[in-house]
């Protein structure tokens, strides 16, 4: 085992199964150095005037399914307006919450980058692939889980709650909204239906919790449910550590890719924009050939154009994190299951969203139900798996004749 502290660091991200926290961790970033409105100030001045950041709105009372991005308005302003609007004063209730949010860092003005580098964490490698979240109070994500890599979140201004399930948790999975590398559950934590608590509360031995505040540093593991939602004005940077499983997991997508693709070419816009998240609509494969050509590329020749570093991870036994854990110089705090009262009162407390919404808003009726239930049918994990099995069988067949 390595015995740097950035090595050591590398080792616990790779082989941890359970969240970690890392309070207050010294990752000296310059551009965190002064305040969130001094950050705002330099992206303002330092940004292309003629391509406003493109802000994602929300009404905090449209609490009938999880807040998809596809029920979200884009606005764009700068970033001194969006304080002055959503930096709400403290008895002062908002109406929207806004959110710039997945930001790739070659999309941001440099000086708001300065100094940001994971090889404190052991990925000097990362080449500068990583993004920024910049929300206000209420802004959240839909509870999912990443298809690839281990997430390393730093919280750089203002807290954010993070509820986390492990891989195994029996949440409703869904693929309607389609994104590429990130699966959806059906369950509405921003705010369950009063009368549906019973089916959240089955939950509960699976919740794991934390409040993310300045500084702090947050591990989490592949695959692991997440649902996130910002408690004040807030900035966080994330990571997705490249793992050489995800090759592996690339066939996977594609599949999925051409699945709910199949039933969104010919039809309405409307019908694209319910199946597909918005950051999907110019992605869909002109043909069912050019995807399977992104599939050899990815999958059969995947060494060729791959400039990245692919981690191993499970190279360490549990007892040897452990030892990790207990010896190295910073302060790791691992997560454990929630209270139940903990739980049912964090649930019951969204849960009144419902009840003091001023408005129903309920989506059109897109598609039938049915259809939904069968384009998640064809998509779900088993079903994909056993498609997977069967090409490899008959590629090894055809390699052997």
């Amino acid at each position: 085992m390595a015995t740097d502290l950035s090595s050591q660091l590398r080792d616990i991200i790779l082989n941890t199964h359970v969240p970690l926290v890392l309070p207050d961790f010294p990752i000296n970033w310059e551009c965190f150095d002064d305040s969130l409105q001094n950050w705002c100030t330099r992206y303002d001045q330092d940004a292309n005037v003629d391509s406003l950041p493109a802000f994602e709105s929300m009404d905090v009372t449209d609490c009938e399914t999880p807040q998809w991005e596809r029920k979200r308005k884009r606005v764009k302003m700068t970033m001194q307006k969006f304080l002055h609007n959503f930096t709400m004063t403290v008895d002062k209730q908002p109406k929207e919450w806004a959110a710039y949010q997945y930001v790739r860092a070659h999309d941001m003005p440099p000086s708001c980058l300065s100094g940001i580098d994971f090889k404190c964490f052991g990925f000097a490698e990362h080449q500068n692939d990583y993004s920024l979240w910049l929300g206000s109070k209420g802004a959240n994500t839909p509870c999912h889980y990443d298809t690839y890599g281990v997430n390393v979140v730093v919280q750089a201004y203002g807290s954010k709650s993070w509820l986390l399930f492990p891989p195994e948790t029996p949440l409703q999975s869904t693929r309607i909204p389609y994104e590429e590398s990130s699966v959806y559950c059906l369950e509405n934590f921003y705010a369950p239906e009063p009368d549906k608590l019973q089916h959240y509360e089955q939950f509960q031995e699976h919740a794991y919790h934390c409040l993310l505040q300045p500084g702090d540093v947050l591990i989490v593991p592949r695959q692991w449910w997440h649902y996130v939602e910002a408690v004040s004005t807030s900035l966080s940077v994330n990571y997705w550590v490249p793992l050489k499983s995800d090759l592996d997991l690339t066939f996977d997508e594609l599949l999925v890719k051409h699945v709910v693709e199949s039933f969104v070419k010919g039809e309405s816009n409307a019908l694209k924009q319910y199946l597909l998240n918005p950051n999907q609509l110019d992605e869909i494969a002109e043909s069912a050939s050019s995807l399977f050509s992104q599939f050899e590329k990815a999958v059969l020749k995947p060494n060729l154009d791959n400039k990245r570093k692919l981690w191993d991870t499970d190279y360490l036994t549990e007892s040897e994190v452990l030892q990790l854990l207990r010896s190295v110089r910073v302060h790791i705090r691992a997560l454990d299951v929630m209270p139940k009262e903990a739980y049912s009162q964090l649930i019951t407390d969204n849960a009144k969203r419902h009840t003091q919404g001023r408005s129903e808003r309920k989506e059109d009726a897109i598609i039938s139900s049915t259809l939904e239930q069968l384009i998640n049918s064809m998509c779900a994990p088993r079903c994909i798996a056993s498609i997977k099995q069967e090409f490899f069988r008959r590629l090894k067949q055809m390699d052997r004749s």
